[in-house]
């Protein structure tokens, strides 16, 4: 599903050029749950933004769901996250004025759904999350814990190929993020592919390999036992 060859990014300040991936290579195959862990700076989030196409690599490969990358236009970039991916992110970045039925509806109807299939498929996602009586509601009056299972049906409700989630628990108490895990864990054993990027080793326990990368390479990775 996602193969990476000899991956860099380095970012330049003035003459300085500092070198956060120097060259990962990795693979992911379709239905797997994949953690990666390292401590601050290690390179995790920057990786999970070259793989998820939010941002370019500086040098290497990524080849995703069989397509080149580096041959796609930045439309055909937009498209295909919009299209196969979904993202979940530390901070849920709704939108505030929006409720959790138009958070969710949106994405689904810049992707030509009508408005009736959107909110009928966000209402779905919503449910799926245990959050239907919560539907009209603004994220303002939800929980951390809401608004972070707002933003999974979001990125669930088109049925993406790879879900990506960034330190989807950073923000969260206990109870919050075992309700996300156990979110994750149910779409996962229903074949959903899912990187994860954590610092929490309770919940990447709960992948099937763990990736842990240091100063910009992958030191080791483990793959659990429980499968």
């Amino acid at each position: 599903m996602i193969e990476t060859k000899k991956l860099e990014r380095s970012f330049q300040n003035g003459d300085v050029v500092t070198r956060v991936l120097k060259g990962i290579d990795f693979i992911a195959k379709d239905g797997e749950f994949i953690a990666i862990m390292g401590r601050s700076g290690a390179g995790k989030s920057t990786f999970l933004y070259q793989i998820s196409l939010l941002d370019e690599p500086t040098g290497g490969e990524i080849v995703l769901d069989g397509h080149d990358t580096h041959r796609m236009s930045e439309h055909e970039r937009m498209k295909f996250r919009l299209n196969k991916f979904g993202y979940v992110f530390q901070d849920y970045a709704l939108l505030p004025e929006l409720t959790a039925l138009e958070n969710v509806a949106l994405p689904l109807m810049m992707q030509d759904h009508t408005k009736a299939s959107a909110y009928k498929q966000a209402a779905e996602a919503l449910t799926k999350v245990g959050l239907g009586h919560r539907l009209h509601n603004l994220p303002s009056q939800l929980s951390g814990g809401e608004q972070q299972r707002v933003s999974i049906s979001r990125a669930i409700a088109h049925k993406p190929k790879i879900l990506f989630a960034d330190e989807p628990t950073a923000n969260l108490d206990n109870d919050s993020s075992s309700a996300v895990m156990d979110i994750f864990n149910d779409l996962h054993a229903k074949g959903q592919t899912i990187i994860m990027v954590t610092h929490e080793e309770q919940y990447a326990k709960l992948s099937d390999r763990i990736v842990r990368l240091d100063d910009g390479t992958i030191v080791s990775q483990t793959h659990r036992g429980h499968h």
